[in-house]
């Protein structure tokens, strides 16, 4: 490999986390610990980059990977791996490692991150997606989790930076309590499921959604600006508000309020965000509910 060929941008197909499903086949590359844990990448034919650069085919955002750190590539039915001068070198299975060949459940470690290979699926492969599963994702709404979605917002905020707006939906249901203290908690999560879905149909495809805590929710909108996140937070009230949950014995109304915040110079970081965001929500509580207000 010359350096032409190091310093090209690569293209490779990113995955969901680690809810893709039993029974793929494709060889892949999975993140199981560090920063971007879950993330999956398929490998095909074309060489995928890894490094702390934006513009690397798997960017791993943390001071101990190198811009460039290594490369992955398919050569005659085999994968190969090769170190690219790293400050910390790359390592498989533990052994630094220049130049190699990938097998399937080898480790390679770049900086503080651990990513596994896969030939196709494996009882070991399938081992990994149960455990990304149970570390990142919520289980009653298949949202993140908060410590994930905290993870995710941290890098958002990140790679937006003063050259484009990052909005941030806080969404939280109205009057909750009383529907689980009348109802009880069995109907309290099927009213918890219904409108976890329609926020799902509603938000943009890949847009970050997390299950903050009980009956909180985030939504992080990449490139998007104050107005249209406010447009869109109107869309999923209003749709929350015109479909009623169908349970077994009843079928219960539910509203839900929605603050709405964007980076900026009052909200440069994700705690700042998240502040921003859970102030509009608490202005539409203290408006009457069902509302949504924002920050600006």
């Amino acid at each position: 490999m010359n350096k032409d060929q190091n310093s090209k941008t690569d293209r490779a197909t990113v995955l969901d986390s680690g809810r893709s499903g039993a029974g793929q086949r494709s060889p892949r590359l999975i993140v199981v610990s560090g920063m971007m844990l879950g993330l999956q990448i398929e490998l095909a034919d074309a060489p995928i980059l890894i490094g702390r650069a934006g513009d690397c085919a798997l960017a791993l955002p943390h001071p101990s990977v190198s811009r460039q750190h290594c490369r992955i590539w398919h050569e005659d039915g085999h994968y190969l791996i090769e170190d690219l001068a790293s400050t910390n070198r790359t390592f498989l299975n533990g052994k630094p490692v220049t130049r190699a060949e990938l097998r399937d459940g080898d480790q390679i470690s770049v900086g503080s991150n651990a990513i596994k290979f896969f030939i196709g699926a494996s009882m070991e492969a399938e081992y990994h997606h149960e455990l990304i599963d149970l570390a990142i994702y919520d289980s009653l709404t298949g949202f993140f989790n908060r410590r994930h979605f905290r993870t995710l917002l941290d890098e958002e905020v990140e790679k937006a930076g003063n050259s484009q707006p990052l909005s941030l939906l806080m969404l939280d249901l109205d009057h909750f309590k009383d529907v689980n203290d009348r109802y009880g908690h069995l109907i309290g999560d099927q009213v918890l499921g219904g409108v976890a879905q329609v926020i799902r149909e509603n938000a943009p495809p890949g847009a970050p959604i997390g299950r903050l805590g009980g009956e909180e929710f985030a939504l992080a909108l990449r490139g998007a600006p104050l107005h249209e996140a406010v447009a869109l937070a109107e869309v999923v009230r209003a749709a929350v508000a015109g479909r009623p949950i169908e349970t077994r014995e009843q079928r219960l109304e539910v509203t839900i309020s929605i603050g709405v915040a964007q980076t900026g110079a009052t909200a440069a970081s994700s705690s700042e965000l998240l502040r921003s965001a859970d102030a509009q929500l608490y202005r539409a509580k203290q408006d009457g509910r069902n509302r949504v207000c924002s920050a600006g």
